[in-house]
């Protein structure tokens, strides 16, 4: 069963001199796939990932997630959809300063509010299985950008989302964290079926992916399965980013 479908969706700005970010662009992604958008700067791939959230609204065309149509939900409707449906992870981590790490994984809860004992029965099993449960208590200038980054997807997790959106989630960690963040999305699909779509340039990140989504221009140019081990899927992404000229 498709999680997502993307049918003919265009995002065009300006009214005189008009640019086309998105062109026409389809695409299917079955439930439980694990799939890295990927492209050079300007490629306007987190301009697609902002379209399948519903934060940006779409020029023209259709997208449905688990079956329904968002593309024409008004404001309120979209951010009910994003809050109940969605769960987001950023490359800044997007945590809140002045709350603890246990705070930041509840409040998807707390918008809901569950009982304050579910919540931290929720929040300490889902922070030990990501390997933090002893950073509960710390605030976020207390932990390392691994912590905060596996603390954002706590965050991001814990309302069991249809559909979990990664843009650039490894950008800001060094390359021994990046590694470590990546093992815990692939273990989460792996493990629980969460569909995952990861905005990257990095080839090494897009490698942990079970398929990668080529897109230049606001077009889809090439797309890859993952068939062998994760070098032979890293060799082809390399493969396809020179002929696209992206670095």
């Amino acid at each position: 069963m498709a999680i997502l479908t993307i049918e003919h969706a265009s995002k065009i700005y300006g009214t005189g001199v008009q640019v086309r970010a998105v062109n026409d662009l389809s695409m299917k992604m079955e439930e439980g796939e694990f799939v890295a958008i990927m492209g050079a700067s300007g490629s306007r791939k987190s301009t697609l990932l902002n379209l399948i959230s519903g934060i940006l609204p779409l020029s023209s065309g259709e997208i449905r997630i688990d079956g329904r149509d968002i593309s024409h939900l008004g404001e309120p409707e979209a951010a009910e959809f994003r809050r109940n449906e969605l769960g987001f992870v950023f490359q800044d981590f997007n945590l809140v300063d002045t709350l603890t790490i246990r705070e930041n994984i509840m409040l998807p809860l707390m918008m809901r509010r569950i009982p304050p004992a579910r919540m931290n029965a929720a929040a300490e099993s889902i922070a030990a299985s990501l390997g933090i449960g002893k950073i509960l208590d710390k605030r976020t200038h207390e932990v390392s950008g691994g912590q905060a980054q596996r603390a954002a997807i706590a965050h991001a997790i814990i309302h069991s989302p249809r559909l979990l959106l990664a843009d650039e989630p490894t950008g800001n960690l060094d390359s021994a964290a990046a590694e470590g963040v990546m093992r815990i999305f692939a273990d989460l699909n792996a493990r629980r079926g969460t569909s995952t779509i990861i905005v990257t340039h990095d080839a090494k990140t897009a490698s942990f992916c079970t398929r990668a989504i080529f897109i230049k221009d606001g077009c889809i140019l090439e797309e890859l399965y993952r068939e062998g081990d994760g070098l032979a899927f890293y060799d082809e992404i390399l493969n396809v980013l020179k002929f696209m000229g992206a670095k």
